[in-house]
């Protein structure tokens, strides 16, 4: 249960009235956010529950079953309801957000006492608006000096312990909050060390807030990428509905994986979709681009990351002028159609994806997939991705496109509109069967085993072989039929005879195969 509280005092007082800790219980003692109800002591008399009053319970993690969710989106009338529907139901809600939060001031308070001006900030899908239900949490450390902390003025100063630079300091400084997470951190659990990539992370569950985090040091890069994120999101109400049934058909076709790999993943994912939005068509773009933004950033705009990466862009849209964009008012029923359409005839061969420009450039390299990373425009968000799933990626938007055109001209069926898109290829049949209107279809498996029990007249196994026998009669004495007639034209009136039963179904079958 998260209590929010109607100011910090409140909560103070909350925390410092918590009882200590259980005496019988090796623990090492410590404040935290993450408490428990303890039963009263002594006697307890029997509480009887109000059955009249239900308390208004919301999940903050769990994903939406799919069952259910696919029954809705069959009821919707169009793809555009449908596509907004899936983003409702499966997106990052409040509560999410909040209970990551809360996980981030968790380690806040244990590393306040080791550093001065210390900050755990989320980034990533929980805070740029493309989060879905259940995703992971990312977090950096930061603790930069401000001006007025190294103040010149100022004659008392702190005695401090050098640091070395670098990527070595990183990699010790998440060893020590490693160590903090184990022995400190209360719910935090499967803690792991991955200090050798390329951007050094721990790796840990939060099993009470049931929430997998990732956390790093000094990399405002990534915060940053998430901002501009969220900015281009909060421009265009179409834009994250239109980037989650993009991911989802994705994961459907089988182009991400959730094990690091060749696959392309969400975020270049994204940047596809945000590029195709800056396009400038007959009805005008969606988006602006990133270059639009830097040119109109002031001074209180100004960011330069670890590595003097400079994050600097507009970080008022209402500084932008109304005509930059959304001209395009198309539905999100056409923008998923164009989508496809347009990476369908895209060349990735001589072309990269730059939303910095918001038009096609070439190639630095000969990498199967070239995406430009906004704010370091030397890297490759894409890298990773083999020239096989860059093929298959290409395969998937002709097929994506013809499949979703042919949908919208045809008739509704069991996997109209959206639902053809997103349902996974190994379990469509599956689906189709289970849904509704279809339950005349299902067999018990219990009846198609049931060798030494009696069988009904009515049960499974009797109307199949009844429905076999009766198929097989109709085409032997189809095929006796046809051959008495055919021995009639050679001048023989006998019709053809057989010893039995058996051997007749026998010849009319081997007579009908070679027939057809």
């Amino acid at each position: 249960m998260l209590i929010e509280f109607c100011s910090e005092d409140n909560l103070k007082n909350v925390i410092q009235n918590c009882s200590s800790h259980q005496k019988d219980i090796e623990v090492m003692a410590s404040n935290s956010p993450f408490l428990w109800f303890r039963a009263a002591p002594g006697k307890k008399e029997k509480l009887v529950a109000p059955t009249s009053k239900s308390l208004l319970a919301k999940d903050g993690n769990s994903p939406p079953n799919e069952d259910v969710l696919f029954e809705e989106l069959l009821k919707c009338s169009t793809v555009s309801d449908q596509i907004q529907l899936l983003y409702d139901k499966t997106k990052l809600n409040d509560l999410g957000v909040r209970l990551r939060y809360m996980v981030a001031r968790q380690l806040e308070v244990i590393f306040e006492s080791l550093y001065a001006n210390i900050a755990i900030r989320p980034f990533g899908s929980s805070v740029n608006g493309f989060g879905r239900m259940g995703c992971d949490l990312d977090l950096v450390l930061t603790n930069v000096v401000t001006k007025e902390m190294s103040d010149a003025n100022k004659r008392l100063v702190f005695q401090e312990k050098r640091c070395e630079g670098g990527r070595s300091a990183w990699q010790r400084q998440l060893e020590l909050a490693a160590e903090l997470l184990e022995l400190r951190a209360a719910g935090a659990t499967r803690v792991q060390r991955i200090l050798h990539a390329r951007v050094p992370i721990v790796k840990y569950a939060h099993e009470l807030a049931d929430v997998e985090c990732d956390l790093c040091y000094s990399n405002m890069s990534g915060v940053y990428m998430s901002e501009l994120l969220w900015l281009f999101g909060s421009l265009d109400s179409r834009v994250r509905p239109l980037t989650f049934a993009v991911r989802r058909w994705a994961a459907a076709a089988g182009l991400t994986s959730a094990h690091p790999g060749r696959w392309i993943t969400n975020f270049p994912l994204t940047l596809l979709v945000l590029f195709f939005l800056q396009q400038d068509t007959k009805a005008g773009r969606v988006l602006p681009t990133l270059k639009e933004l830097v040119k109109m950033a002031g001074k209180d705009d100004i960011r330069v990351a670890e590595e003097n990466v400079n994050c600097t862009f507009l970080r008022d849209m209402n500084k932008l002028p109304p005509d930059s964009y959304g001209q395009n008012r198309d539905s999100l029923e056409t923008l998923l159609l164009q989508f496809f359409e347009f990476y369908a005839q895209f060349d990735f061969q001589d072309k990269a994806i730059s939303i910095n420009d918001g038009v096609p450039v070439r190639k630095p390299n000969a990498l199967p997939l070239y995406i430009v990373n906004p704010l370091e425009q030397a890297l490759n968000v894409s890298r990773n991705v083999s020239y096989e799933e860059c093929q298959r990626l290409q395969a998937e938007v002709r097929n994506a496109a013809w499949q979703l055109e042919a949908g919208l001209e045809g008739q509704k069926s069991d996997d109209w509109g959206l639902l053809g898109l997103i349902e996974r290829k190994a379990s469509r049949g599956l689906k189709k069967l289970l849904r509704v209107g279809n339950s005349h279809r299902l067999v018990s498996v219990k009846d198609l085993f049931r060798d030494n029990e009696k069988e009904s007249e009515d049960g499974i196994r009797s109307k199949l072989e009844r429905l076999t026998q009766k198929n097989e009669t109709e085409g032997v004495r189809e095929m006796k039929k046809d051959l008495d007639n055919k021995m009639e034209g050679k001048g023989r009136n006998e019709p053809l005879k057989f010893k039995n039963r058996q051997v007749a179904n026998e010849v009319m079958r081997i007579r009908r195969n070679k027939l057809l």
